[in-house]
């Protein structure tokens, strides 16, 4: 019913520099002091440093959609509206979960315990958007790989947590996925640890019909 897990490390992972930056505030318009900026920089590039990539997806076939609830083909319900949107017409449905692992979380931590107000916003920033960084490059990456089999993946995705779809769906991708051999667990609110990790999914159609 599932296809095999393809996993991927050590992806080559430009640093996402200019999205960072408009994490943190800042926009081109921004005059920064060089001397802030410089300091600005390293503290960036010491954080990615720290990343180590993971990712890993699959795909399920869509047995049903009413366009209020997803039914895929391991009997999985998915009970959300926007995700029925999302997937109408869909023939499968694409599941994915990246990670930067959680040396990043570890030392945002760090610098929050020492008082490092600014060092430890700086370092979150970071690992937010290397997370979404890592399942840009992972969505990527499986859309070429499944285009050779004549599948186009929908640009977008949906996470748990969004919309209506509530965060117990993280149970649906650890069972999918086997996401305990990435590393990843639950906390008791259904959060993913490390928390610099995201799941996802997507719609998958025929390159005969497009998207």
């Amino acid at each position: 019913m599932l296809h095999p897990l393809v996993k991927l490390s050590q992806m080559p992972l430009t640093l996402p520099y200019r999205q960072i930056l408009s994490r943190l505030g800042y926009s081109d318009q921004t005059k920064v002091p060089a001397q802030q900026l410089d300091l600005l920089t390293k503290q960036i590039q010491s954080a990615f440093a720290l990343i180590s990539p993971k990712g890993v997806y699959t795909c399920l076939a869509i047995a049903n959609n009413d366009g209020q609830t997803v039914t895929l083909a391991d009997h999985t319900q998915i009970a959300c509206p926007a995700v029925a949107k999302m997937l109408k017409n869909c023939q499968d449905v694409w599941l994915a979960a990246a990670t930067i692992g959680e040396q990043t979380s570890e030392l945002t931590a760090k610098y929050f315990a020492e008082g490092e107000g600014a060092a430890a916003t700086i370092t979150d920033a970071v690992g937010s958007e290397c997370a979404d960084a890592v399942m840009d490059f992972l969505q990527t990456y499986a859309a070429a790989q499944l285009k050779r089999s004549g599948k186009i993946l929908s640009d977008c995705r949906f996470s748990p947590g969004y919309g209506n779809w509530p965060l117990t769906a993280q149970k649906d991708f650890f069972a999918w996925l086997d996401l305990q051999e990435l590393g990843l667990t639950l906390n008791d609110s259904m959060l993913l640890i490390p928390e610099k990790s995201v799941t996802a999914l997507a719609g998958l159609k025929s390159s005969s019909r497009g998207l």
